[in-house]
């Protein structure tokens, strides 16, 4: 092995490979459908709101009958199957979530899965989800929170300090914020809701299930609250087995009705 290859192996030692972090998130993924597929009606007509490769799409179609849509800023280019080719025969449109291109009163659940936290606007968003729900429609819709945040932070401290104090140091990576952010990034790591937030304190605070729920409650009246699993990152060396059910939970699923 040579030393470029040595170096960039220690620079990447805590992070999995692309086929299993697909495989990480298909098992969280497939823990989440299963906790809220029994609130999908059969053969409905289903919007995926940063529907990412079409992977809950797929699972709507197949297990539901339901007839799929979806839309995401980046087709493909998250979720899973995200390393594999796009599924040319999926319904998806490109598009964000402040402004989603199908008809009013137009769809029988509306989904949308750890896609919040990335919006620009949280309240505009939910504004066209209801937009576009029918009146005795269902939204179900699913956010990490303030434990998968510092399940992050923990995760990042152990196995991207060295590559961030490399990177500030060294320059590699482009001078695209202010130096003091950057420096500040090199000791706390970045949010995942970045560039909305700068770091993962935002995250550890705004991720509260009470939090999401309050900002699901100004468009949605929330009949259900789901706490599917406690589970590490995906694209880490895995700190701890999944548990269904647990105490914690990495992620809160909203099943909502129109005010």
């Amino acid at each position: 092995m040579g030393i470029k290859s040595m170096l960039l192996k220690i620079y990447n030692w805590g992070f999995l490979p692309k086929d299993k972090v697909d495989s990480n998130q298909k098992k969280i993924r497939e823990v989440e459908w299963e906790a809220v597929k029994q609130y999908i009606p059969l053969k409905s007509k289903f919007l995926d709101v940063g529907c990412g490769a079409g992977y809950s799409m797929k699972k709507a179609s197949g297990e539901l009958g339901c007839e799929c849509f979806g839309i995401d800023p980046m087709p493909g280019g998250h979720g899973v199957g995200r390393y594999s080719e796009l599924d040319s025969s999926l319904n998806i449109v490109h598009g964000m979530s402040e402004q989603i291109p199908f008809d009013s009163n137009s769809f029988d659940v509306v989904y949308s899965s750890h896609v919040m936290e990335h919006v620009y606007d949280e309240q505009k968003s939910l504004q066209e989800m209801k937009r576009v729900l029918k009146d005795d429609g269902i939204l179900i819709i699913g956010m990490p929170t303030a434990f998968m945040a510092h399940v992050n932070n923990i995760s990042q401290i152990i196995f991207t300090s060295h590559q961030r104090i490399f990177n500030v140091i060294f320059g590699w990576v482009p001078f695209i914020i202010t130096g003091k952010t950057r420096f500040v990034n090199m000791f706390v790591p970045e949010s995942h809701s970045y560039p909305r937030a700068k770091t993962i304190f935002y995250d550890m605070h705004h991720y509260k299930i009470k939090n999401w729920q309050q900002t699901v409650e100004c468009e949605f009246v929330v009949e259900h609250v789901l706490r599917p699993a406690k589970y590490p990152y995906p694209e880490y060396r895995q700190l701890f087995r999944m548990k269904k059910n647990a105490r914690q939970t990495s992620s809160v699923f909203f099943v909502c009705k129109k005010k």
